[in-house]
């Protein structure tokens, strides 16, 4: 389900989210036609081969199996949840149910402040996700609209519901919050620089840096470092190499006491090589040419952006339009940690658990921030587009980035009528 279909306005004082349905029903559907064919099983109205092996305690757990399933796939497949918010009566209606409501709850839409965007990362089984959520005044709980995998819908979202409740946006998806009023949420990053809503700072380039900058009257170009020569796939050649080294000699001889046929012992030591040899070594040249010819290409102006990313092999164009640039951040080493331990807060004070950081006055001691700013890694350049987020030059020196950013963000703010 779409933002435009998930967030919508159904009346002239009355604002509705929606989630369920579209696609969940199609992913539900195999898992509800599953169950009940499981359950049609248990209760033996499906008749299966091996019927009298089946022990008599057996059949009711194959029917609870079966409804277990038919649960899961009818509440994808049916569930709905509809939250309404309604500025005249100052009430926020929240309700459940199967295809319509069945039970619900109310809050006083009062108690909330402002629209908050979040960004919440996911691990090895759940993906990132961007929650929509409406802040509470006074510290209470904030009251979670919606949530999405794709920054650009929940963005949108969040933007109608900050309009419709005249509220405030505050977009905390990046290391650096930034707080837009209603009637600006639908403005680009550019109109908002050019009617003075936002800081224009000063570039300060640092001694060192590992990128290349060139500045033109219509914007720049920046060449941003490829990510050099990966030596774990030198490693793992070096490794299958050596195993294939040490196994080849007892093979020959296993097949000399067996008399495998010649034909037979070259295809297998050709299979052997081509996922020993032959794929290790493609992964080292592609690493090496990768690091010899890898580079993004930015060039900024007041049209957009432009950013040839060169691979080994191939080289992929991506043009953005200043007009769906919505935001640019950056997120430095100091910014990952921050937002790290701001995470854990928050994590902590929907627990009801308190974290204590171990140092004098709650800070980290100088010995362990030493030790995680050197594992941490900076994520560059954010730019937040209507589509979703693009990353630039994640992992150079903090300096490096907030350097960068000025220079793009100063480009795309331009003047009216500049072109590359």
């Amino acid at each position: 389900m779409g933002a435009r279909e998930a967030f919508r306005q159904v009346g002239p004082d009355q604002f509705q989210v929606r989630e369920g349905g579209g696609c969940l029903s199609f992913f539900g559907l195999p898992f509800f036609l599953a169950g009940i064919f499981v359950a049609l099983i248990g209760v033996r109205v499906v008749p299966v081969t091996n019927a009298a092996d089946v022990p008599a305690w057996a059949w009711p757990l194959i029917s609870l199996m079966g409804l277990a399933f038919v649960v899961v796939g009818g509440g994808l497949m049916f569930g709905r949840r509809w939250i309404t918010l309604d500025r005249v009566q100052g009430t926020i209606s929240k309700r459940w149910g199967l295809l319509v409501p069945m039970r619900g709850e109310t809050h006083n839409l009062r108690d909330y402040g402002a629209v908050v965007l979040r960004f919440e990362a996911g691990d090895s089984d759940t993906a990132d996700r961007y929650p929509v959520l409406l802040k509470a005044k006074a510290g209470g709980a904030d009251f979670a609209l919606s949530t999405s995998t794709q920054y650009g819908a929940s963005r949108e979202g969040a933007a109608a519901v900050a309009k419709f409740l005249a509220l405030p946006l505050v977009d905390a998806s990046t290391d650096h919050e930034s707080v837009i009023a209603a009637d600006q949420v639908d403005a680009t990053f550019q109109e908002r620089l050019r009617a003075g809503d936002g800081q224009r700072e000063e570039a300060v380039r640092p001694l060192r840096v590992q990128s290349q900058v060139r500045e033109s009257g219509s914007g720049v170009e920046i060449v941003l470092p490829g990510p050099g020569f990966r030596r774990g796939s030198l490693i793992g050649l070096i490794v299958s190499v050596g195993l294939l080294t040490y196994v080849a000699p007892d093979l020959l001889r296993f097949f000399r006491q067996t008399s495998t046929p010649e034909a037979v012992q070259i295809v297998f030591f050709g299979v052997v090589a081509l996922f020993l040899v032959l794929v290790p070594l493609r992964g080292v040249v592609n690493s090496a040419v990768l690091a010899a010819r890898g580079r993004t290409v930015l060039k900024a102006s007041a049209e957009g952006m432009v950013i040839e990313v060169r691979e080994a092999w191939r080289v992929r164009t991506t043009r953005i339009a200043a007009a769906d640039i919505l935001g640019l951040d950056y997120g430095t080493v100091d910014t990952v940690l921050q937002a790290s331990q701001r995470v854990t807060a928050q994590r902590g004070g929907q627990t009801g658990r308190t974290f204590t950081v171990p140092g004098k006055d709650g800070a980290l001691p100088a010995w362990l921030l030493s030790g995680l700013r050197r594992l941490a890694k900076s994520k560059g350049i954010l730019v937040k587009c209507r589509n979703g987020l693009v990353t630039l030059g994640a992992g150079l020196p903090d300096e490096e980035i907030r350097y960068l950013y000025v220079l793009v963000a100063r480009a795309l703010g331009g003047t009216e009528g500049r072109r590359w």
